[in-house]
């Protein structure tokens, strides 16, 4: 049987002297594995909640795992009806079923670290407890990424989902009544601002990449690869990435795009006009894309808002070039590591794959320094931060 809660309001001072007890809930992976991680890693770790976990993840203790799986199978049938607005409504009932259950375990916290839409319910349990709350928004703000997906949707004749109103509404109230905002990038800090959260309640964090995993190989074959990984989708650019690699007008029979991953459903309305013109690869197990970033000879990630983009990051440590959009928060240099272009701009993205594929030297050159640049950026590094910001923000 739990103890009872105290009385809202009610401040329970910690024990001088002992470290914090962190409870991290997220109802998806994100990168909230390598948050436990680094939380267990100080020995602060008390429970990550999660709906189900991913027992290869290594250094994670089973003591620690509590998993509340209802919610995620509610969510996976609500995304195979045929409905336009599945996956919005999915992520309605799923996030918040799994809020409101994981909030049992918030009393326990002294720090209650959960990932955006799947905080309100457990905040309010923690802070009753007199814990200290952190949410963490791992992309734009979500006013500013809303008005972006709905200009891009009425740009292809689609109708935007309606349940993202109820989805920003809660973002917004846990951003109010949160301590701290923790987010990935500069990019989601300006826009976090611009929509007026207070800057003294934001703490910046940069994620990592596993340079030990993803590392350059020795050969190459010769064809000049263009490579995306993520969701096929509107949000993602992937109508731009298409169009500029058409416009590039590269020989076909020395260049390729390969599309990694799966198509969202609003794919359709922008995938058959491109039929023939890519080389399509299903989803693929996240070890399973080294020797994929291996094989690119440019990385493009054209993002309309993307917080950080750890794919980036990967094929940056494979020694890859990359081209990305101004809305994407992984921070590789313009002009040294690739190339910054703005978003929905086809024609920019085409000049820099013919600028590239014209340019091998450069290329290789630019697939150094971006292996260079990400090389410091580890996990190990992401944790140690990350201890550093609980340590500010304990009482």
């Amino acid at each position: 049987m739990e103890d009872p809660s105290p009385e809202p309001g009610t401040r329970v001072i910690p024990t001088v002297g002992r470290p914090p007890r962190i409870v991290v809930a997220s109802g998806g992976k994100f990168h909230a594995y390598h948050l436990a991680r680094g939380a267990h890693r100080a020995g602060w770790l008390h429970r990550f909640v999660t709906t189900i976990f991913d027992r290869r993840e290594p250094d994670l203790p089973l003591d620690r795992i509590v998993e509340i799986p209802l919610p995620a199978y509610a969510a996976r049938l609500i995304r195979r009806l045929p409905l336009p607005a599945a996956q919005a409504w999915a992520y309605l009932i799923g996030d918040n079923w799994f809020d409101y259950s994981a909030r049992r375990h918030a009393r326990d916290a002294d720090i209650y670290h959960a990932f955006n839409h799947h905080a309100l319910h457990g905040m309010r349990a923690a802070k009753a407890a007199g814990a200290v709350t952190v949410v963490e928004r791992a992309s734009a703000h979500p006013v500013v990424q809303d008005a972006l997906l709905r200009d891009e949707f009425a740009r292809f004749g689609l109708r935007y989902p309606a349940a993202n109103r109820w989805i920003v509404a809660k973002h917004l109230r846990e951003y109010a009544e949160a301590d701290w905002i923790v987010v990935p990038s500069d990019f989601v800090y300006r826009t976090m601002v611009g929509e007026g959260v207070p800057p003294a309640k934001l703490r910046r964090l940069p994620l990592g990449v596993a340079t030990e995993r993803f590392r350059p190989s020795e050969g190459h074959d010769g064809i000049f690869r263009v490579l995306f990984v993520g969701a096929i989708s509107l949000q993602k650019g992937l109508p731009y990435l298409l169009e500029g690699f058409r416009l590039a007008g590269l020989p076909r029979e020395r260049s390729e795009l390969v599309l990694v991953g799966e198509p969202s459903r609003d794919a359709r309305a922008f995938l058959p006009r491109y039929q023939g013109l890519y080389r399509h690869v299903p989803f693929t197990p996240h070890e399973g894309l080294v020797p994929l970033y291996q094989s690119a000879s440019v990385f493009v990630l054209p993002s309309l808002q993307d917080g950080f983009g750890m794919v980036v990051y990967e094929a940056a440590a494979c020694g890859v070039p990359v081209i990305v959009s101004e809305n994407v928060g992984a921070s590789m240099r313009d002009g040294e590591d690739g190339f910054v272009v703005p978003i929905r701009d086809a024609e920019a993205i085409a000049g820099k794959l013919a600028y590239l594929y014209a340019h091998e030297a450069i290329r290789r050159r630019m697939g150094a320094a971006a292996r260079d640049h990400v090389s410091r950026l580890t996990w190990t590094r992401y944790h140690e931060d990350l201890i550093e910001h609980y340590r500010e923000i304990w009482p």
